[in-house]
């Protein structure tokens, strides 16, 4: 039906316009309570409403079943010190008097206990809204333990990177020192360069592995590179998977730089004939790790007259930093070096 405006008989205004308008009104306000409850419902933190008056939940979503361990029905009608949120009803009372006064509160790093006895740290923020005329209190608890967890092995992971950046620096300082006892100007350059070089390698291969442990093959791959070519014929290297700790990685990484680097310059690698056998163990019952480097059919050894930074890597450096012994054969058919230490000291644990 149709009733004419008598003020304004083109103002036509039907009683059907209203109900469609009222009908429309209706739809889009359950639109926004289903859009709401779904939101609520798929939450992943805590939702808590509260009613201010009594201080108790009104509603509780299903993520809080998770954190907590209680069932819907179990929750509502609780105060928040009753669920292990706050410590006791005296807290309660203080934070509903912050959220009256200021309409809102928060707290961090708060201590959550679950039923199954198992804690979590959370963040907690409450805020008071208006609900056709009446104030509601929603509180959204986050899980924050695995943050905390993260936030502190980074800040561990910063300590380890600063301490081992100070003793990296450590080592080229006394690489620096050593090397100048030696040679000219030009000399020295050189052998710093390599030695740093052959440190920065480990170095690599460290980080790539997270500090986790180096496969002795690939370290010594990365050592003796430049020695590439004779791989798998005049250089053979034999035995198990073994993954070396940091530092244990460090300094038998050193003593390969030195070890290949002499072997060119006078031993097995110096000329067409000579060979060189790296090889390693571990004993049965897992205690010991011994390694060794064995020249053959190279030139005549000649000991040396005096005692240079590089044997000081070989022996004094390696049994220091793996509390090992170190064996040195300067046999006129070939050079030897063997180490032995416990495993414990050298290889990185299984995870």
């Amino acid at each position: 039906m149709m009733k004419m405006d008598k003020a304004d008989p083109n103002k036509a205004v039907t009683w059907i316009d209203q109900a469609a308008l009222t009908a429309t009104q209706y739809v889009g306000l359950r639109i926004s309570e289903i859009r709401y409850r779904r939101l609520f419902e798929a939450a992943l933190d805590g939702v808590l409403l509260m009613d201010p008056a009594s201080r108790k939940i009104t509603d509780a979503n299903p993520f809080m079943k998770t954190l907590l361990g209680y069932s819907h029905a179990e929750l509502v009608g609780k105060e928040l010190y009753e669920i292990g949120l706050l410590k006791d009803q005296e807290a309660s009372r203080s934070m509903f008097s912050e959220l009256q006064k200021n309409g809102h509160v928060r707290y961090e790093n708060l201590p959550l206990a679950n039923r199954d006895g198992s804690t979590h740290e959370v963040e907690v923020v409450a805020n008071v809204y208006d609900e056709n005329g009446s104030p509601v209190i929603q509180c959204n608890i986050r899980d924050i333990s695995m943050r905390k967890l993260r936030e502190a092995h980074n800040k561990l992971l910063v300590a380890e990177v600063n301490h081992r950046a100070r003793n990296l620096l450590a080592v080229v300082q006394v690489i620096a020192q050593q090397t100048s006892k030696h040679g000219d100007h030009a000399t020295f350059v050189d052998r710093l360069t390599e030695r740093i070089g052959g440190l920065a390698a480990c170095q690599d291969l460290l980080v790539e592995n997270e500090w986790r442990g180096v496969q002795l093959v690939d370290l010594i791959k990365s050592q003796l590179e430049h020695f590439k070519d004779l791989f798998g014929t005049r250089l053979q290297f034999d035995g198990p998977p073994a993954s070396l700790n940091a530092i244990a990685a460090q300094a038998i990484g050193m003593a390969l730089h030195e070890l290949g680097t002499n072997a060119g310059k006078y031993g097995a690698l110096s000329d067409d004939h000579g060979r060189t056998d790296i090889s390693w163990h571990v004993t049965t019952t897992g205690e010991l790790f011994s390694m060794a480097w064995i020249e053959k059919n190279g030139p005549v050894v000649v000991p040396p007259t005096h005692r240079g930074f590089g044997q000081k890597v070989i022996e004094d450096m390696m049994e220091a930093a793996v509390d090992g012994t170190t064996k040195i054969t300067y046999a006129p058919g070939g050079f030897s070096w063997q180490l032995t230490a416990a495993s414990v000291d050298v290889l990185e644990p299984s995870p």
